[in-house]
């Protein structure tokens, strides 16, 4: 699909896209016009002035607007209407703040003459489009239709286009009573260390140095960045501060459809322990199956069903990118053939809404820059740094995906959500090893010779390691 910008440049060129059934959607509207009552030029002009502020306001890649041409796709142009009652039925752009919208008529070829009127509205990367006056209305773009914003939608908004601060914004009055000591203090080490420090500073001190806290009326208080961090139960403000496990027995295809979970855990405390906890999860539970398979060398080795370094990073972008000013937890899935990991928030950066790394690089745009910087200071139990910076980690994702063979993470985003889904191609990786043979026999397998059923079935139970998940 092209982008708005595409069209805009060359309507003529994308003039069977404007007709066809598939226009209409979360980039792209278009509207007959109607001239012969005041009210359907009035309805007119309000549908022009919600696309505007919807476009403006949700599509970092903007929107089109092409006036002359039915819901149904028929050209029916706007050569009809006249230049002043064209000119004040565009005059409603003027009615809008912070937009740059623009607008071009275009005469269309062999057609006696009919034309279009198309508007393109850019992205408003740092304030809210919405009408003029003391009780503005301004609007989202939501698939084909344009919501109106609710507050909750403006303070979205106000973080995602970085109208306000959210990390350093006042949380709550400091107590150092809802610390998590051992986070507080191995970060303290570290920062110390880092900044060459020649003596102590207080704990107070150095988390207002590095931002977690602020000052307010001479006493100390939590930003909400430093709150998430150094908390040990930041769900008491934040209740979506959570990671949430689960797994599903369908495909990812079915997942609208997938029936009662068959595990279901939360992992929440400061953001370094959660990722700590989810670490230690993969590596010793039994959620992911583990295939096993003769070595060349003699032996057999154990191959799982993901890399999990693939699925570290996947979920430590998660944990460090989202929105955390939401109502909704990061979620990550197991399915039979892929997992999936969702979290509030989109990219922040111009990126197709479906994607895979191995045809798109995501360059280092940070939400939440504080936390990314902090987090840098702790170690995993490798010794390694908890987070890396986003396209190294991405990068290292892609790496491990394909050393096993297995397709690049593939990225949906939206406005709202972010969701990689790692595919695991388990049962076809399997197959190739279900018979092995060995240096003696060279037709022994791995399964006995009691185990003669189907194939499918040996191919569901060779190789998978189950034991009860803690």
């Amino acid at each position: 699909m092209p982008t708005p910008k595409e069209v805009f440049d060359n309507p003529l060129q994308y003039l069977d896209f404007l007709k066809s059934a598939d226009f209409e959607g979360q980039y792209f509207e278009r509207k007959e016009v109607r001239i012969d009552t005041n009210s359907q030029i009035n309805t007119l002009k309000d549908k022009i002035k919600q696309c505007i502020s919807a476009f403006a306001n949700r599509n970092r890649e903007g929107g089109i607007l092409v006036l002359g041409i039915t819901d149904e796709g028929n050209i029916k142009g706007t050569q009809h209407v006249d230049e002043s009652t064209m000119n004040s039925i565009l005059q409603v752009i003027r009615d809008l703040n912070n937009h740059a919208t623009q607008v071009q008529d275009v005469e269309l070829p062999n057609s006696n003459g009919r034309q279009l009127h198309i508007l393109y509205t850019p992205w408003t990367p740092n304030a809210i489009c919405g009408t003029v006056g003391d009780f503005p209305k301004a609007w989202k773009r939501t698939g084909a239709q344009n919501l109106a914003l609710t507050e909750p939608d403006r303070e979205h908004l106000k973080r995602e286009k970085r109208i306000v601060d959210f990390e350093t914004s006042y949380c709550c009055p400091y107590d150092p009573d809802e610390l998590d000591i051992k986070v507080v203090e191995e970060f303290k080490k570290a920062y110390l260390e880092a900044a060459g420090a020649a003596y102590d500073y207080t704990t107070e001190e150095i988390l207002h140095r590095a931002g977690a806290l602020i000052k307010e009326k001479r006493e100390y208080a939590f930003t909400n960045a430093g709150f998430l961090f150094f908390s040990s139960n930041p769900r008491r403000l934040f209740a979506s501060a959570y990671v949430r496990v689960l797994r599903f027995e369908v495909d990812v295809e079915e997942s609208r459809d997938r029936g009662a979970t068959t595990f279901d855990k939360d992992f929440d405390g400061a953001l370094p322990n959660i990722i700590r906890k989810l670490q230690t999860f993969f590596k010793d539970s039994a959620l992911f199956r583990t295939m096993i398979r003769r070595s060349s060398h003699g032996g057999f080795i154990e191959d799982p069903e993901y890399p999990l370094l693939a699925v570290d990073e996947a979920l430590i972008n998660a944990v460090i990118h989202r929105d955390y000013g939401t109502t909704t937890a990061i979620h990550s899935i197991a399915y039979r053939n892929g997992l999936v990991v969702e979290n509030p928030g989109g990219i922040p950066q111009p990126v197709p809404q479906h994607f895979s790394l191995s045809d798109t690089v995501l360059d280092s745009v940070l939400r939440n820059q504080r936390i990314v910087e902090w987090m840098r200071l702790l170690k995993d139990e490798r010794g390694q740094p908890l987070v890396r910076a986003l396209r190294e980690g991405t990068r290292r994702m892609l790496q491990e995906m394909e050393k096993v063979g297995l397709p690049a993470p593939h990225y949906e985003t939206t406005f709202v959500k972010t969701s990689v889904t790692l595919y695991n191609r388990f049962e076809e990786r399997l197959e190739p090893h279900a018979y092995t043979r060995t240096k003696e026999t060279r037709d022994n397998t791995l399964a006995t010779s009691s185990e003669q059923g189907s194939v499918k079935k040996a191919l569901r139970s060779i190789g998978e390691r189950l034991a009860k998940i803690e």
